[in-house]
């Protein structure tokens, strides 16, 4: 647990969000990946990636941040390809006036899990007390197709900031549990043979 946190300090630099203390987002055991049977969507369900405020005997602001790791194999039906259309971001944040919570997810599907992938960077600003929801449409040929006889995996690192005091929040998970947190829209295609 030890090194796994180190690695999620050291891999912090990549971010831009602004960070004090950096906290495990998702230590193992507290997410889950769902694919579904027709391979057309991908769902990660988180049950701890949240962050709270300075607490509620301080008023003072404070920034704190999460980050996470995900790295998820991907079994692909034979002399098919896979690739990613859309992806979604559900969340709930609790932010008083000048409060924000931000969102930042850097993304691939590579073979080997070096592949360059995407950035989605988002924000939640106060006052707002509910759930929220991000859609990243992607657009043909702006993200590279995995499959066709070699291995594929998802590559994610999620990072969170909250800038708050008080009792402000933010998830990346809706408050009712309704839905997953992060969905990927996938389409299969045949191979060239």
């Amino acid at each position: 647990m030890t090194s796994n946190i180190a690695m999620l300090l050291a891999c912090g630099a990549v971010f831009a969000l602004p960070a004090q203390a950096a906290q495990d987002g998702c230590p193992p055991g507290s997410y889950s990946v769902v694919v579904s049977p027709d391979h057309a969507t991908l769902s990660i369900l988180f049950d701890k990636f949240h962050l709270n405020g300075a607490g509620a005997a301080s008023a003072a602001v404070a920034t704190v941040s999460t980050l996470c790791r995900i790295e998820h194999p991907l079994t692909l039906p034979a002399n098919m390809s896979l690739g990613v259309y859309k992806v979604d971001y559900r969340g709930f944040a609790k932010l008083g006036a000048n409060e924000q919570a931000s969102l930042e997810v850097r993304y691939a599907l590579s073979p080997h899990g070096n592949a360059q992938g995407r950035v989605f960077r988002r924000k939640v600003k106060g006052a707002h007390d509910g759930d929220y929801v991000f859609s990243e449409n992607i657009g043909a040929g702006q993200m590279k197709r995995v499959g066709c006889g070699a291995g594929a995996k998802l590559d994610m690192t999620i990072g969170m900031a909250l800038t708050a005091g008080g009792e402000s929040m933010a998830s990346l998970d809706t408050s009712d549990g309704a839905g997953a947190a992060v969905v990927y829209h996938l389409n299969l295609k045949k191979c060239d043979t």
